[in-house]
């Protein structure tokens, strides 16, 4: 079996945490499957947030967090896509999102 593709579905797998939960750093990269390294590059170009400032007492991520690096990593090693680019995709997601919801919303009416 070649390497790409056993990488491919690996990346591609989905992931459900508890809603509630909070995952330390450690635990956000075996999670996320993105070395610590990247994750605070991530974080420095803002493609990710942890749920407490890392200036005042460490890094934790909810299952949010964990989904979008998850993505980006994605986004990174399977398309090539640069770190900018990612942002925008990720925007652009979001507003995919929200005009569908808003849309459902006055589909309602």
């Amino acid at each position: 079996m070649n390497p790409n593709n056993i990488e491919r579905n690996f990346l591609l797998q989905l992931y459900e945490p508890d809603a509630h939960l909070l995952y330390t750093l450690e635990e956000a990269a075996r999670l996320a499957h993105v070395p610590r390294r990247w994750i605070a590059i991530y974080y420095l170009h803002g493609l990710v947030a942890p749920v407490m400032d890392p200036d005042s007492g460490g890094w934790f991520f909810n299952d949010e967090a964990i989904r979008r690096l998850r993505r980006v990593e994605q986004l990174r090693q399977a398309h090539g896509v640069s770190l900018p680019i990612i942002r925008l995709v990720l925007e652009l997601e979001a507003e995919i999102e929200r005009l569908q919801r808003e849309l459902r919303f006055w589909r309602g009416f």
